[in-house]
């Protein structure tokens, strides 16, 4: 959950200030480069979410 906030966050923080005209030069794309390069490295927030009810016997109804 963490991992999919702080994505979307980073995410919003470039929105905000590329809409104000600071682009490359705020720590806001560090942050973003940071979220997205954690979440390839550890994987995706639905991938982890479906082994956990993997584990816990939860199956998907379909």
């Amino acid at each position: 959950a963490c991992s999919q906030a702080f994505s979307y966050v980073a995410g919003e923080m470039i929105q905000l200030h590329g809409g104000i005209g600071i682009t490359w030069e705020h720590e806001a794309h560090e942050f973003f480069k940071r979220a997205h390069g954690s979440a390839h490295l550890l994987g995706a927030p639905a991938t982890h979410r479906a082994r956990l009810a993997a584990d816990l016997g939860f199956t998907e109804s379909g």
